[in-house]
């Protein structure tokens, strides 16, 4: 009987529906939706594959026996991993340890479908055999071949090298008779004669070559384009291994200019492969590629390699470099350019890239040909002239000598675009760039003379340009000129001096600019004199400080160039020096004080100088700090003016705050003995001056400082150490002075290394009697300890064997001295400052220090293992430091030496405190040992000593874990099977139990273990790994689960989920849920890389609005020229991409592809001047080419209105009525064209106001000239749109007709151009209402288009509209007007 529950407490039964959601498809309880997920029910696992195979195979027999084919006491895991190499799992990571090696040029890593039917094991053939395709009949062929040819070879004894698999194929191809055998072994033969060895190829020439020829004359007609690739490919190879005296023969020649005719071909894959061809053989033929010493057991092949290898570093051109001049010349004929300008384009791309190996004079013609063709009216042709000179540029040829490079771009100079023709400009600008640059690296003097002829231009028309882009370009192209160029020049004071009229002209053109009232342009003028500054600043300091000055006054705290204008000063201070700044933007004003208004360079100051003067310092810097120091202490004691007063405080710490910047490199560090007498003062008297002083003098002492610096400095020790030890014996008040007093101890540490011998052994004296002297563990006693600590480094082995007798081996043995602490608190602090002093003596590389470790090894070894037991454990950091350095200095150190079984416990009961990530000294020493015992051969018995931490509590377990996933990564590969499996048994026990450490540690361990193992070692125990991470408790799980994904990631990238979820339990539902998630997140992952790898490979950078990376490359800027290839250069096999190119393009887009002609009114354009280049514009600069069309009304004189005899201009209201009227009715028929091609209606042109009845099309309104567009006023919302109007209130046909108030449903009137609105040709003046009219359609207006149709609320009122239209449809049309009006379906008057 079912139980009855009490209405009164329902409502503390659980939760309840909310409104609306007793259905909802996703509920927050999801408990027996997630079970039937996960198959809670069934025995088999949700991710093990359904149809997979139950039964026992002969591949499980195999891997079971592999597995069991050792024993496991004296196997280590090398052998396991040798052994097992053929058993592999899916390694993604290549972890499966160490192989052995194998037959050169051969390998079988690779197991495929087609591995199945032919064991080839060549790496030339590696991409058919993954590749491989069923479907493919191609693929079957190829494989029938490979497999028949493997089998010849190896029958005949062979080593499958490529030179037999050569051989075999050409012999294949000379006796097949079938089409589709002779296309498989071509296709098999350009696999694997890229492998062939060179004098193989050299003595198999002829006949190979004239086979291949043979083949491409017999498959040129056909419709395979593969084949005819292929051949080209394999014909390539063929001539780039040839020597440079076969190319003297007519029969080399005659099989280049073979691929030399296909490099037009109309196919585009046929014409790029000869293309690459023909590029390969200029560029990398075996006598062109700087020789590399090759070790060959022929002795002929040596002989020719030791003939080549002299000849190769002398042969700068390819000798077939005329023919290809020859055959590409022959493409620029008047003729072909007139009819085939394709065929120039194909022939001016393989120029491109083949160029910079011409000769010389091959050269010459070429660029004058280029140029002559430059002047015709098709951009692409000219673009791709661009891209040619540009890339024979960037080869840095040395065929292009420099006479030659500087009259070619006095050349180019003269085919300026204009600047108007954004795309065409930056493309000049780019080639003019690195021609500059490539002139530059051949002569310099030729190009210092022509650089201020292109910076002229730069600077006097393209920077002043208002489109942001050309802006851009210009500035990184004098950015990289100025870099590569005229920081050459300006490199030492010769080439300064011969170079000076040069560069001054250049400083002159940027200046100008920098005068001229600017606006986008000014961050990067600015940022283009810092490069400036850096550049010629060194020895052009009098030639720029007018332009210096200039950025100084610009600077204002709130501008928003203010980065830009510190970034420049500090560029101008590191190349001036502070003394051309100050002198340019002087601090003091005449009388003497400090400008407020300059306070903003002294930050600038102290971070930008470097190898300033001291004496610069004392004479101008000191005199206006103390000024300072002076008006602080007036206006804050005397005048109680706290403002000023903070003011002068400021500008006196940023004054003294200069001292660093100084003291980084000065040139006269002798300067210091003046100096020195002003900084002992402000050190003892003048506290907050304190924290400049010691950053000047750590400047001053810094390893990077001459010798003549630490001389300087060091001669006044005397007089600086003592200052400050007293200023560090002092005790602080606030964090403040705690943070400079830890400052102070660092300036000794470095003073007292610089000091010369006799005060530092003075010092030292002084020290040990000031700490013999103070209180045991006072402030007095710490601060004479740390001072001591800093000179005992750099005593000799003496003096630190007596203070470490005295001071140090006392506290060490906890000893009942006077020295010796008797509070546990003080004796803590006191062992630690002892220990860690101890520390830095041991592993210091002073020769004192470490012969101080040699020599007391054994009295420190004693020491140190006697006080194990006395020791706080805050020293044991320090403590392991010293063991490992006794360690390290012992010579003859054995695994069983006593300080080694001694050194292991400590080490693993202080494992995971101090093996953090910021000292890891446990680890360290742990290797340390375990590399000893592996030496003796003893690793397992190291492991036996580790075993024994197991049976300790739960933090010598935790430790124990982590000294073994140490042992596991230092020298796991020489552990036995049999060790490993009890270590990995008893990491297992320890991880299902409840200790969070414990759990945390054994995780580490697993994740090491699966890293360092190889793959079939870490297969054979995945069950028990896996069944131990599905017994974890909830805690450690939830507190692991970092941890423990990261393990299944690294797991499932070596084996399947399918492979990792057999072994999980059903009822572990979060593993399996996780490793779903990882399974799906993997595959994720893999399409997110091969997405971002192909957008990789086509797409380009884009440049940002600043100078910090390079400019536009010339792809870059013409990128975009591919796409506009006319109609008659598509092929069939850019079907699919035209296709694409045009489903994505709009008719906008394809109107601002044409080609504009720029015309002047007065003279005609002759297109074969070159100043017409100017006048061909792209479609980049279309919208800002001025035309003819664009001008929308001429000027009228007197705005149009009539005149008196007397000048007095007669205005009256009919003609400020109807102005527009009598505007359009003057203008001509061109007044109403432009007004078209604008986009306007010519009778809306001086109408201010638009109608909102928009009937027109999508395309009209896309057609409209952007000016038109304006934001809906007030008055809008009433508007017939919304089937009401300002004036009444009438629906459809009876709205107002005002001619003013709408002219987007406007036609052409014959008189003033208003526009009627529709209906207006059935309205009356003789009756209310409108009239039929013979041969148009009744004036019904059944349902007018309003907002409200669209009201939901009026859903129902509206929808009597439509029933009243049926009503009245089904009576004749007798209703009466007021049975209309009601049902808002009729117009006002009814007709019979």
């Amino acid at each position: 009987m079912g139980k009855f529950r009490s209405k009164l407490k329902r409502h503390n039964k659980g939760k309840t529906w909310s409104k609306g959601e007793s259905a909802v498809s996703n509920p927050e309880q999801m408990k027996h939706r997630l079970k039937a997920k996960s198959r809670f029910f069934q025995p088999n696992l949700n991710l093990a594959e359904s149809g997979s195979a139950k039964g026992l195979t002969m591949e499980a027999v195999h891997k079971h026996e592999q597995r069991l084919a050792y024993n496991t006491e004296t196997t280590t895991v090398n052998d396991v991993a040798g052994s097992l190499k053929s058993f592999t799992f899916e390694d993604d990571d290549g972890m499966s340890g160490s192989g052995t090696a194998t037959q050169p040029g051969t390998f079988k890593t690779f197991q495929t479908f087609a591995s199945n039917y032919s064991s080839c094991s060549n790496v030339s053939f590696k991409k058919l055999l993954t590749g491989f395709r069923a479907s493919s009949d191609l693929h079957k062929e190829m494989l029938a071949i490979l497999s028949a040819l493997t089998e010849i070879i190896r029958e005949r004894g062979g080593s499958e090298s490529s030179t037999e698999y050569f051989l075999l194929l050409i012999s294949q191809i000379e006796a097949a008779t079938e089409e589709r055998d002779i296309i498989a072994g071509i296709a098999l033969l350009s696999m694997g004669i890229k492998s062939v060895p060179a004098p193989v190829l050299r003595k198999r020439f002829d006949s190979t070559a004239a086979t291949l020829q043979q083949l491409l004359q017999r498959f040129i007609e056909s419709s395979n384009q593969s084949v005819i690739r292929y051949l080209i490919g394999c014909l390539s190879v063929l001539l780039r291994a040839q020597d440079y005296a076969t190319w003297t023969y007519s029969s080399t020649f005659q099989y280049f200019d073979a691929l030399l005719s296909f490099s037009i071909h109309s196919r585009p894959k046929i014409r790029k492969a000869a293309h690459h061809a023909v590029v390969s053989i200029i560029h990398g033929s075996c006598f062109m590629l700087p020789p590399t010493p090759v070790e060959n057991d022929d002795a002929n092949a040596e002989g020719v390699q030791k003939v080549q290898q002299p000849q190769a570093s002398k042969i700068k051109h390819h000798p077939a470099s005329g023919r290809v001049t020859k055959f590409c010349l022959a493409q620029f004929k008047p003729e072909v350019l007139a009819n085939a300008q394709t065929t120039v384009l194909h022939t001016l791309t393989l120029l491109k890239d083949c160029l910079g190996g011409f000769r010389t004079e091959d050269i010459r013609s070429v660029c004058e040909h280029l140029l002559s063709i430059m002047t015709a009216a098709n951009v692409l042709v000219r673009t791709n002239c661009f891209q040619a000179l540009h890339a024979l540029f960037l080869t840095r040829s040395a065929n292009l000598n420099a006479t030659l490079c500087a009259k070619l771009l006095a050349a180019i100079h003269e085919y300026r675009p204009d600047r108007s023709d954004i795309r065409q400009t930056l493309a000049w600008i780019t080639v003019l760039k690195e021609g500059h640059m490539h002139l530059a690296t051949l002569q310099l003097d030729l190009c210092m003379q022509a650089l201020p002829r292109l910076f002229d231009v730069f600077t006097a028309d393209l920077w002043l340009s208002d489109r942001s882009e050309l802006v851009v370009g210009v500035s990184n192209c004098i950015k990289e000129l100025l870099q590569d160029c005229v920081t050459r020049a300006c490199t030492t004071q010769e080439l300064a001096d011969k170079y000076r009229q040069s560069v001054a002209k250049i400083i002159g053109a940027l200046h100008k600019v920098l005068n001229a009232p600017f606006g986008e342009i000014s961050k990067y003028v600015i940022l283009i004199f810092s490069i400036v500054f850096e550049a010629c600043g060194k020895h052009f300091g009098g030639e720029l400080m007018s332009s210096l000055t200039t950025i100084g006054k610009r600077y204002e705290s709130q501008t928003a160039l203010r980065l830009q204008i510190e970034h420049t000063i500090i560029s101008a201070i590191k190349s001036f020096g502070p003394e051309l700044v100050l002198q340019a933007l002087p601090l003091n004003d005449a009388n003497g004080n400090v400008c407020l208004e300059r306070s903003w360079l002294l930050p600038l100051m102290r971070e930008g100088a470097n190898g300033a003067s001291l004496q610069f310092f004392k004479e101008h810097v000191v005199p206006l700090a103390l000024n300072s120091q002076a008006n602080w202490r007036k206006f804050s004691v005397e005048e109680k003016n706290n403002v000023k007063a903070h003011i002068y405080e400021l500008l006196s710490c940023q004054l003294w705050g200069l001292f660093p910047g100084f003291c980084r490199h000065p040139r006269d560090p002798e300067y210091l003995r003046k100096l020195a007498p002003t900084l002992g003062d402000v050190l003892e008297n003048n506290p907050e001056f304190r924290a400049a002083i010691y950053d000047g003098l750590m400047e001053l002492l810094d390893d990077s400082q001459s010798t003549e610096c630490h001389a300087a400095i060091g001669q006044y020790a005397r007089n600086f150490l003592p200052r400050l030890f007293n200023i560090y014996t002092q005790k602080p008040t606030s964090t403040y002075e705690a943070d400079q007093r830890k400052r102070v101890l660092d300036v000794i540490r470095q003073y007292i290394a610089r000091a010369p011998a006799e005060v530092q052994a003075q010092l030292f004296e002084n020290a040990q009697g000031l700490l013999a002297a103070s209180a045991v563990a006072s402030f007095e006693y710490d601060a004479y300890f740390d001072i001591n600590a800093a000179i005992v480094r750099v005593q000799k082995c003496r003096g630190i064997e007596t203070y470490f007798e005295k001071y140090m081996a006392p506290v060490l043995r906890n000893d009942k001295s006077k020295l010796v602490s008797r509070d546990e608190q003080k004796l803590k602090k006191q062992q630690r400052k002892t220990y860690e002093l101890l520390r830095e003596l041991m592993t210091s590389d002073q020769a004192s220090c470490q012969k101080f470790t040699r020599k007391n090894s054994i009295m420190l070894q004693q020491i140190l293992l006697e006080a194990f037991s006395t020791t706080c454990s805050v020293c044991q950091a320090s403590r392991l430091h010293c063991l490992k350095s006794l360690l390290d200095c012992r010579t003859n150190l054995t695994f069983n030496d006593q300080l080694v079984m001694k050194a292991i416990p400590e080490a693993v009961l202080n494992y995971k405190e101090f093996s953090t990530r910021k000292e890891q000294i446990a680890e360290q020493l742990i290797k340390l040992i375990v590399n000893l015992y592996q030496e003796a051969g003893k690793i397992n018995e190291f492991v036996d000593i580790l075993t024994a931490g197991f049976t300790g509590d739960e933090s010598l377990i935790t430790n124990t874990i982590l000294a073994f996933r140490a042992v596991l990564q230092q020298q796991g590969q020489h552990l036995t099977v049999s060790t490993l499996e009890f270590v990995l048994q008893q990491v297992s026990v320890f991880l299902v139990q409840k200790s969070r450490h414990q759990a945390e540690a054994a995780v580490a361990f697993l994740i090491t273990f699966i890293k360092v193992m190889p793959i079939p070692l870490v297969a054979n125990h995945l069950e028990t790994i896996m069944r131990s991470l599905s017994a974890m408790t909830k805690d450690t799980k939830r507190y692991c689960r970092i941890q423990i994904g990261y393990f299944l990631k690294k797991l499932c990238k070596r084996f399947t989920t399918e492979e990792l979820a057999r072994f999980v339990p059903g009822d572990d539902e979060v593993t399996h849920r996780r490793l779903k998630k990882i399974r799906k997140q993997m595959r994720r992952d893999t399409r997110k890389k091969q997405n971002e790898e192909a957008q990789a490979e086509s797409s380009d950078e884009e440049l940002v609005g600043d100078l910090e990376q390079k400019s536009y490359t010339i792809d870059d800027i013409l990128a975009d020229s591919d796409s506009d290839l006319p109609e008659d250069m598509e092929t069939e096999d850019g079907v699919a991409t035209t296709k694409l190119a045009m489903s994505k393009s709009t008719s906008k887009s394809k109107q601002s592809r044409s080609t504009y002609i720029r015309e002047d009114v007065d003279e005609i354009v002759d297109l074969a001047d070159l100043k017409s280049i100017g006048n061909v514009l792209t479609s980049g600069s279309a919208s800002a080419a001025p035309s003819k069309q664009s001008k929308l009304k001429p000027q009228l004189a007197n705005g149009g209105f009539k005149t008196a005899d007397d000048g007095r201009l007669i205005i009256s209201d009919k003609a400020l009525r109807g102005q527009g009227k009598n505007y359009d009715d003057n203008s001509d028929s061109d007044g109403d064209e432009s007004s078209a091609d604008s986009g306007h209606e010519p009778g809306g042109v001086n109408n201010p106001k638009r109608g909102m009845e928009e009937d027109s099309s999508d395309e009209e309104v896309l057609k409209q000239d952007p000016s038109t567009k304006r934001k809906r006023k007030a008055s809008d919302a009433l508007s017939m749109v919304s089937g009401k109007t300002g004036a009444s209130t009438r629906k459809g046909i009876h709205r107002s007709l005002g001619g003013k108030s709408s002219d987007a449903m406007s036609v052409k009137s014959g008189g003033g151009g208003f526009s009627k609105a529709a209906g207006t040709e059935y309205s009356t003046k003789k009756a209310k209402g409108d009239m039929k009219q013979r041969g148009k359609l009744d004036p019904y207006a059944y349902i007018p288009l309003t907002r409200n149709t669209l009201n939901k609320r009026k859903r129902a009122i509206n929808s009597r509209k439509f029933k009243s239209v049926v009503r009245g449809a089904g009576t004749d049309g007798t209703s009466t007007g007021g049975t209309a009006r009601k049902s808002g379906g009729r117009v006002g008057k009814s007709y019979k």
